[in-house]
């Protein structure tokens, strides 16, 4: 098995030495938008007010003390005379904390009179906001139990595009609901949103044709269509343009937008950084049906792809068969699992130890987990490409995602600092020696 494993001690020496330099899992720095999961597809039995939620991630234990995480409105029209700029909802974060393993999750009361409040299972250590308010979803003003409000008070986020940002109010104003922050809809009016403000972390998305008007405020933007598409609309043809701050990117995705979640723990502004992808429940991923589920389970919610879906054969031991296209911008399989990791890191093809990080860790899962197979009702952590066994298909995708998620610039901190290379990053180095030196021998 070592010979099919390890082409020559070189390589895994290169590898191990790289996760000890590269890969030590560093305790994230600032404050970061983890993931946002809006207007959950009706189709799949979504319901908004119960199934949206939003994770936040940062140091352990972060007092969240002026900060707010607000979301800003996109759409503009032929004439400039749209609401882009607007503050449309906002989470005011006074008094809270992240959550001992550094995340926090904002969850919904559910639909209004329904007594159904959101299902999803929230890690132990994360600080798990869920609003007990009159209001629905997540409430707003005093509907709301967890800082939320919104313009439509309706609860839940804009279900159209939008700028999510992370705002620490310094020494100015707090956000307020209906403010304008880009008056000309030409771009932000002050660089940092307000006088006093610092942004912490952005990300931009559009809905299908915001992209020929609107405008987004984010470093890294998604949306449909590509720059430079001819769409029939309002009775023209319009050229897909979409509204950007200086230096700012976009990337098309060509499909509609549910999910948004930084890669793994990802810390960087560019597209490397962040997962764009939809989910469903359709039978053809695997998912489970309500009926083979716990009574007040949440939606299994999987990875999607453009239809036509799979045909389900029924049998749970068999996997979803892959096509090779998604509705994702990430290497991730069909039919896996999503929403089952909220309040801890995303999820990042390799990973096998879950921690958001792909590296030396994950070797050992997945040797010790070697030959192990799965099920619809319990995948395995280490079945990287999701065929219900664990071989050297899930090294090999280990292999090419080693070092994930990079090292790209990381977005403006909270004022945390980076720890100094220490005597664990020397043990590591250490053990990657003698690894290879044993094998070698061997």
């Amino acid at each position: 098995m070592t010979t099919d494993c390890f082409a020559t001690s070189s390589r895994l020496y290169s590898l191990l030495l790289g996760a000890a330099l590269a890969c030590l899992a560093p305790a994230a720095e600032g404050l970061y938008i983890n993931e946002i999961f809006y207007d959950p597809t009706a189709s799949s039995g979504g319901v908004e007010e119960r199934d949206e939620y939003i994770e936040l991630r940062g140091e352990p234990n972060a007092p969240l003390d002026n900060h707010y995480l607000i979301f800003i409105e996109n759409e503009n029209n032929l004439e400039n005379e749209g609401f882009a700029g607007t503050i449309e909802n906002i989470f005011d974060m006074n008094g809270m904390t992240l959550g001992s393993n550094g995340f926090l999750v904002y969850r919904g009361a559910g639909q209004a009179g329904a007594n159904d409040p959101s299902r999803y299972s929230v890690h132990p250590d994360a600080t798990d906001l869920i609003n007990t308010g009159t209001g629905a979803g997540y409430g707003s003003g005093d509907t709301s139990t967890i800082g939320a409000s919104d313009l439509e008070d309706d609860g839940v986020t804009e279900n159209g595009g939008f700028t999510a940002m992370i705002v620490h109010n310094v020494s100015g104003s707090a956000p307020e609901l209906g403010f304008d922050l880009d008056v000309g809809n030409d771009g932000l009016d002050l660089p940092t949103g307000q006088e006093g403000w610092e942004i912490l972390d952005a990300i931009g998305v559009y809905e299908a044709r915001e992209t020929l008007y609107g405008r987004t405020y984010a470093k890294v933007n998604y949306g449909v269509e590509n720059v430079g598409d001819r769409i029939f609309f309002e009775g023209g043809i319009r050229t897909v343009d979409p509204g950007l701050e200086p230096d700012a990117v976009y990337y098309g995705v060509g499909y509609e937008i549910e999910h948004i979640a930084r890669w793994g723990n990802s810390t960087g502004q560019t597209d490397d950084d962040w997962h764009i992808f939809n989910t469903t429940s359709n039978p053809g991923t695997g998912a489970l049906s309500p009926s083979q589920l716990p009574d007040g389970a949440p939606i299994d919610w999987r990875m999607s792809r453009p239809d036509p879906h799979a045909t389900s054969d029924g049998d749970p031991n068999t996997p979803p068969t892959q096509n090779g296209t998604i509705e994702s911008t990430k290497p991730v399989p069909y039919g896996i699992r999503m929403t089952d990791n909220i309040g801890a890191p995303n999820y990042i093809t390799g990973d096998y130890n879950g921690d958001g990080y792909v590296n030396a860790a994950d070797f050992t899962v997945w040797r010790d987990a070697l030959g192990e197979t799965a099920t619809e009702f319990a995948h395995h952590p280490a079945d990287g490409n999701h065929d219900f066994v664990v071989d050297m298909d899930d090294y090999d995708l280990w292999v090419a995602n080693f070092g994930s998620p990079g090292v790209s610039a990381p977005a403006p901190a909270v004022g945390i600092s980076t720890p100094e290379p220490g005597s664990a990053l020397l043990a590591v180095i250490g053990l990657a020696i003698g690894v290879v030196s044993r094998r070698s021998r061997d």
